[in-house]
């Protein structure tokens, strides 16, 4: 009676110690400053071969431009207009915008492999240090003090459907519409 006392404890021990795993996917995540942030809308869109993917919630939204993107290869900031990274900020009807550009910010994107990238979605990593845009007004920190520099870093951008943007291929001409001195005449 013991031995099967014994088996019937050993077995709820082993249940009530499940833990409960949940996965977040599709994600888009990263820290600013010391703060946690997660989008809790996202997309990716393909268009020519480049990709932009946003995160956004209701008041921030972060983009990543990435031009003729490849699954396993890593991007850098802040060296070109082709590969950017921007954030902007709705605070009190007032629109906050910060970018890295050819001269400006730093940061990368940096894509999964594509065997570890399930069909139809993209992942990756990314960190972004923005520079506010020339004109933009800038945010102010609890202190007053103007901040020209956001800083999004251990950025995950997870599992996020893949949408294609096809343009429409052109409609084939009627026949009937033809120029009249092409038409062969009936014998």
């Amino acid at each position: 009676m013991k031995k099967y006392f014994l088996i019937v404890l050993a077995g709820l021990a082993l249940t009530s110690c499940e833990e409960e795993i949940s996965i977040n996917a599709p994600a888009f995540e990263a820290t600013n400053g010391y703060d946690f942030w997660r989008a809790t809308k996202m997309k990716a869109t393909v268009e020519d071969g480049n990709l932009i993917i946003v995160g956004a919630d209701d008041a921030e939204n972060i983009t990543l431009y990435i031009e003729s993107f490849e699954f396993g290869a890593e991007y850098t900031l802040g060296i070109s207009n082709v590969n950017v990274a921007t954030y902007s900020k709705v605070e009190n009807d007032t629109v906050y915008n910060y970018s890295t550009s050819s001269s400006t910010g730093n940061g990368y994107i940096k894509f999964d492999p594509a065997e570890k990238q399930p069909y139809g979605t993209v992942t990756g990593t990314f960190f972004a240090e923005m520079d506010v845009l020339t004109g933009s007004p800038v945010l102010r920190d609890e202190s007053d003090k103007p901040i020209t520099t956001v800083n999004f870093n251990k950025g995950v951008f997870f599992q996020i459907p893949l949408s294609e943007v096809v343009q429409p291929e052109p409609e084939p001409e009627d026949p009937e519409d033809g120029d009249p001195e092409e038409e062969t005449p009936n014998p």
